[in-house]
């Protein structure tokens, strides 16, 4: 699930002023959850009152209309897409049909061995109430359902996080840019290094030298993304959150870095932009304000 166009602004701004962005992404994940949840429910609540049930002949039928990828088909049986083309080599649907029988036989065999020896006396299902119907699920129909839910959380939540850094490069780069100056001939988009492997931004100094950029909005528990920027050999090292040892491992073998987490750490970036030799000058006055005016002009010019 990519964040909203309308989340990555607020976002944007959040990570520039140090403060915690991820109660931002981690609602749009709920909310985008949420809204497969309730129709989910809705399409199963359908499916029992025409008499239907829940098992791998629905799924053919509900998942062949045309209206899904295949990569959907493998989540709404309740199995990775990475898992499947892992152990099968594709995740066509035809593959995904084959695979989802034999799977929640497995399961349920599992599950119901546990609950026996463990809790004898529990009996598992669900229901669901929609406009005053209420549909029984049994206990393969609630497995099935359940399986569904977990690994769509999984994917909408692996998508969030993996695409934000992506989303956010350009803008993030374009916003510091334009926040201490630094001329449209000084900076751009896209570049190679000297072994032709694409990096997303890079500046250039006055004498017409390649400053190449790394942009990772890692937390405090993925310290070791740090040795990308080392192994691609970029010139400055962008994150928003960077451990000592992080810092030391670049300063040591000769990368700039600026870590946007901390207090002001934006203002790092015109210490760089200096010693670079980068045409620049210094963000004077309220932060606030100059996001206010630069950020919708940096999204007017990317999605213009």
């Amino acid at each position: 699930m990519p964040l909203s166009q309308e989340a990555l602004p607020q976002v944007l701004r959040m990570i520039l002023k140090g403060e915690h962005y991820r109660k931002v992404v981690v609602d749009e994940i709920s909310s985008d959850f949420m809204r497969f949840t309730v129709g989910f429910f809705k399409d199963i609540a359908y499916a029992k009152i025409d008499g239907m049930g829940i098992d791998e002949d629905w799924y053919k039928r509900y998942f062949l209309t045309g209206r899904f990828s295949k990569d959907a088909t493998a989540i709404y049986a309740g199995l990775n897409n990475k898992t499947i083309v892992n152990i099968y080599g594709s995740a066509a649907r035809k593959v995904v049909f084959k695979v989802a029988p034999e799977y929640y036989d497995d399961m349920m065999e599992r599950v119901q061995s546990l609950i026996s020896k463990d809790f004898p006396d529990i009996r598992v299902g669900m229901n669901i109430r929609y406009n005053d119907c209420v549909v029984d699920l049994s206990f393969r129909e609630s497995l099935i359902v359940v399986n569904t839910l977990a690994t769509k959380h999984a994917e909408i939540r692996g998508g969030a996080w993996s695409g934000l850094g992506k989303r956010l490069e350009l803008p993030l780069m374009l916003t510091l840019a334009k926040l201490f100056q630094v001329p449209p001939s000084h900076y751009s988009g896209k570049g190679l290094t000297g072994e032709s492997r694409e990096v997303d931004f890079h500046f250039i100094n006055r004498a017409g030298d390649q400053f190449f950029c790394e942009v990772k909005l890692m937390g405090k528990g993925n310290p070791e993304s740090a040795d990308s920027t080392i192994a691609r050999r970029s010139n400055i090292f962008i994150a928003h959150t960077l451990s000592e040892r992080n810092k030391s491992q670049l300063t040591n073998r000769g990368h700039h870095w600026v870590a946007l987490g901390e207090d002001e750490g934006f203002a790092r970036m015109f210490t760089v932009f200096r010693y670079l030799d980068v045409p620049c000058a210094p963000c004077h006055g309220d932060l606030d304000s100059a996001l206010d005016a630069i950020i919708p002009a940096v999204f007017e010019e990317i999605f213009s």
